[in-house]
């Protein structure tokens, strides 16, 4: 987005009705020459908030909050900067304007934004409307989401049939390849030009950027032969899982006070607590928490509840959200874990409770520091001197990865109190582990000593050093957490057959196809098949958690180069071992010939357009 114009910004607040813009928000009413309300930044009775519009500038003298109108929205409505300027000049009917000198907005998301409202509209229409449509209404009534909830969230209906989407754009070509860039249609593999719709007999969810704009879509099936249950938009120019939260767009707009943000596992946990009156409430998109997850959030709440499940499933996303929150914590950052009764989840317990007592679970979860020590020592015979050693190489390997210095001393006091020894002795604890894998595993017990891939930052070439083991375990370790980077009609076929001419790479080549045929699979439903096979299972079970966290555009580039470098590595074994093997002058000839005439015919591929 190009920087907006200094002098727009400048000129903006005297250009609209602050009084109009607020009491949109705040019921105000009219006190001399100035307006009153009761504030809302806090809880009063009498009102002290008070709007001057003859300066432009509102004050509050009970808590102090006072400001502009840009400064309103962007408390009020839970905004950045540049979104309240933005927000303030579309109610108003102001075109915004940026920065001549700055880079221009792409014209290709003016149009993905366009097809994106036409598929809400589309989808919201067929859930009024469609001949099959009391099948999606019968669902919804079952899960108890409400006429008024349905309308908040823009709930539609994907109904059954291949082209019922595609069929309404079959005439208009650059709406097509807008359609195909969305990931909204798929390109069918045996026809080039000829496509289904990605969503089909499903309740539909749009998912919503920051601003409201729809840049997603989740589907729920309808009948329980249908799979996956929950199908997401893949990975588009508008739309990445890994930065964006379900429902933080309606967290922001319907919560008169964000005082924390409570993040659950799904799209049905949101809409439920919605319907109870719970709206401060995200939900991450078929992917663990992410550092970018965690940025949003704090920019929006200064506490963050993670709920989970009580199963086995529920505790170890937990864990996962723990380790990536630990880098993440800043000063005034508190993060907590509300881990629920096994199989329970929120949309089915504040049905047998009440909200006020779900509220009350959300304030007294478990601190960060609480759940760490309580995870560690349930992991270990914390009641034996070898128990206590584990518990302090555990809590040290953690240590490491808290970046607040503050944070961290706190939570070396709190190893050394529970542990029993002086915080000199965590500190050395500490200092050892940095020598170490800075990394927490869960599979310390397992004999496994393979260190985790790392990463590449760029793309590798023919003279890269990585062994086959490591670029392999690279490989799957991208499969394993996005599946949908191998299942691109385009490619898929090609990258199986890539991946069947390298050697040892049985295991790659089934995951490929797992995940070509479901891509929406699961980790732990990846590695299932695997569990008879120990050894192999504890590995994918390492290689299952990405670190560093790669976004899915970013982790479908590093298998591209992953691969391309395991073919290079491969192909110069090949050629060492060939020439290795012969054993006359004319026999080294013929190999050298062969190799030319190869490496020409891969050039002639390579040029063929």
């Amino acid at each position: 987005m190009p920087f907006i114009d200094r002098d727009f910004i400048n000129d903006l607040p005297n250009r609209v009705d602050i009084v109009g813009l607020i009491n949109k928000r705040v019921a105000l009413k009219k006190a001399g020459k100035d307006y009153k309300a009761c504030c809302p930044f806090h809880e009063e009775k009498t009102p002290s908030f008070t709007v001057v519009p003859t300066k432009e500038i509102y004050h509050c003298f009970g808590c102090g909050e006072s400001g502009g109108i840009i400064d309103f929205v962007m408390k009020y409505d839970h905004l950045s900067f540049v979104e309240a300027i933005e927000t303030v000049a579309g109610e108003s009917g102001i075109s915004v304007i940026y920065d001549q000198t700055a880079k221009p907005v792409d014209k290709r998301f003016e149009r993905y934004n366009q097809i994106m409202t036409e598929l809400n509209n589309f989808y919201q229409k067929q859930l009024k409307s469609s001949s099959t449509k009391n099948k999606v209404i019968s669902y919804a009534k079952k899960r108890g989401i409400s006429g008024a909830i349905a309308k908040r969230f823009e709930l539609g209906f994907a109904p059954a049939g291949w082209t019922n989407l595609f069929d309404q754009y079959t005439d208009k070509k650059d709406s097509i390849k807008d359609l195909l860039s969305m990931g909204m249609i798929v390109q069918k593999k045996d026809k080039k030009d000829d496509y289904y719709d990605r969503f089909r007999n499903r309740l539909m969810f749009p998912i919503h950027n920051a601003k409201g704009s729809v840049i997603g879509f989740g589907g729920r099936v309808l009948s329980p032969e249908d799979n996956p249950k929950y199908l997401n938009s893949p990975e588009t120019p508008l739309f990445s899982k890994s930065k964006e939260l379900y429902g933080l767009y309606h967290c922001r707009k319907y919560s008169r006070r964000i005082d924390s943000i409570l993040v659950v596992e799904g799209y049905m946990d949101v809409i439920a607590l919605h319907q109870q009156g719970i709206t401060n409430v995200v939900a991450t998109l078929g992917t663990a928490t992410t550092p970018a997850h965690l940025q949003v959030l704090s920019r929006s709440a200064d506490t963050i509840v993670f709920c989970f499940d009580g199963d086995k499933a529920g505790k170890d996303a937990a864990w996962k959200a723990l380790k990536t929150s630990l880098p993440s914590i800043t000063s005034g950052l508190i993060i907590k874990f509300l881990i629920l009764p096994e199989g329970e989840d929120p949309d089915t317990i504040i049905k047998q409770e009440s909200a006020k007592a779900f509220s009350k679970r959300i304030e007294t979860a478990q601190t960060l520091s609480s759940f760490l020590i309580d995870h560690i020592k349930a992991e270990v015979p914390f009641d034996t001197i070898e128990g206590k050693t584990l518990f302090l190489e555990k809590s040290a390997s953690l240590i490491n990865m808290v970046n607040y210095p503050i944070y961290r001393q706190q939570l070396i006091e709190g190893i050394a109190n529970t542990v029993g020894q002086n915080i000199i002795q965590v500190e050395k604890a500490v200092e050892q582990n940095k020598t170490q894998n800075a990394q927490f595993s869960k599979n310390i017990h397992s004999g496994i000593n393979q260190n985790s891939p790392k990463p590449m930052t760029q793309k590798p070439s023919i003279n890269s050093n990585l062994s086959m083991k490591s670029l392999m375990s690279r490989m799957i370790s991208c499969v394993l957490t996005y599946p949908s980077i191998v299942n691109d009609p385009e490619t898929s076929s090609v990258i199986e057959e890539r991946a069947r001419k390298l050697p040892q790479s049985d295991v790659l080549l089934e995951l490929i196809r797992h995940a070509q045929v479901e891509s929406d699979l699961s980790k732990e439903a990846l590695i299932l098949p695997y569990k008879a096979k120990e050894r192999v299972y504890l590995r994918l079970q390492q290689l299952s958690t990405m670190e560093p966290f790669l976004s899915e555009f970013e982790a479908k580039e590093e298998f591209s180069y992953a691969l391309t470098a395991a073919e290079k590595y491969y192909e110069r074994k090949s050629t060492k071992a060939s020439i290795l093997s012969a054993k006359t002058h004319d026999e080294e000839k013929a190999v050298m010939k062969s190799i030319m005439k190869s490496k020409m015919k891969t050039e002639g591929q390579k040029k063929t357009p």
